[in-house]
Order: structure tokens, then C-alpha cells, then sequence
């Protein structure tokens, strides 16, 4: 397979994936990272950071020192360590999720003789798959989240169109 026009053996199989990828699972990636190294940590940029971490069960099993929450489930944090351990499980999976995607996106290089952009393409298949999968778990989700008072309405459209690039340059 010949160089595409303007592709150089060091370039980024696609910039635009690259983007996406950046975007998208770096929201991901800072949400999980908080999740897995400080649970129960609200984060002042995120908005409704609170009603996320209550949702989630966050609040009961590591509550902010000083918060309503510590004064009435301090006693009771011990009893959900179990989904403390099954939090910071899903948090860090998908921050495995988020490492392979920028790997794919961005350490990947077209090459000399193209391979990369192979290389590259089956990647992005596997993880348009694996996306549209947390998509739909998500979205199973969305339901129960409303009642929360969450709207998961721009966290499922964000990763829609992750998907959708994905699976666009993976399978096109």
C-alpha cells in the first residue's frame, strides 16, 4: 500500500479520530481517574458533580469529610466497601478503555508501507464494537439517572459520535 498525499511514514493515521478520541475519552478518562483514585471527590468544572457521585452511590461509601452526607452515612461507609471495590473496578476499566483508544489513535503511525493505517482500521473496529456496547449500557441507564435528577442526554451523544467516528473509519 502506497503513502496517501501529504502522509509521511510518522504522520497520524487520522487526525480527526485523533481529535475525537482526545475529546471524548479525556472527559471519560478524568471522571474514571477521579472514580479510581479519589472517590466521593467532587470536582467544582464538572456540573451536577454531586448529583453524579450521589446517583452513583458514591456519597455512601466515600462521603466528603465535613458534608451532610459523612454526618449521616459516616457510620455506615464500612458496609458498602464492596461497591467502593466494584466502582473503582468499572473506573478502572474504562480507563483502560480510554489508554487503548488513544494508543489507536495516536501512538499508531501510517509507516513506510502503510501498515499503520491497517493496523489502525482493525482497531477502531474493535473499539466502535466495545463503544457502541458502553453506549447501550449507558443508555439502559439513562432512565434510572432521570429519576436522580441526571441527564445523561450529552454524555450518551458525546459517545454516539465517538462510535460513530469510530465505526466510520474503522469499517469505510
Amino acid at each position: 500500500m502506497a503513502l496517501q498525499d501529504g502522509k509521511t511514514p510518522n504522520s497520524i493515521v487520522s487526525r480527526i479520530v485523533a481529535r475525537t478520541n482526545f475529546l471524548v475519552s479525556g472527559m471519560i478518562a478524568v471522571i474514571a481517574g477521579r472514580d479510581l483514585f479519589f472517590p466521593g471527590k467532587i470536582l467544582d468544572f464538572i456540573p451536577r458533580d454531586d448529583i453524579y457521585l450521589e446517583w452513583t452511590g458514591a456519597l455512601l461509601h466515600s462521603p466528603p469529610e465535613g458534608s451532610p452526607e459523612a454526618e449521616a452515612h459516616g457510620m455506615e461507609r464500612d458496609f458498602f466497601v464492596g461497591e467502593k471495590y466494584l466502582s473503582q473496578y468499572l473506573a478502572l476499566n474504562m480507563l483502560i478503555l480510554c489508554l487503548y483508544k488513544f494508543v489507536g489513535a495516536v501512538v499508531i503511525r501510517y509507516r513506510n508501507d502503510g501498515g499503520g493505517y491497517i493496523q489502525a482500521k482493525m482497531i477502531w473496529k474493535a473499539q466502535a464494537v466495545g463503544s457502541g456496547l458502553i453506549l447501550y449500557m449507558f443508555r439502559l441507564f439513562s432512565a434510572s439517572a432521570s429519576t436522580a435528577s441526571l441527564d445523561f442526554r450529552w454524555h450518551l451523544m458525546m459517545i454516539a459520535y465517538e462510535t460513530l467516528i469510530l465505526g466510520l473509519y474503522g469499517f469505510l
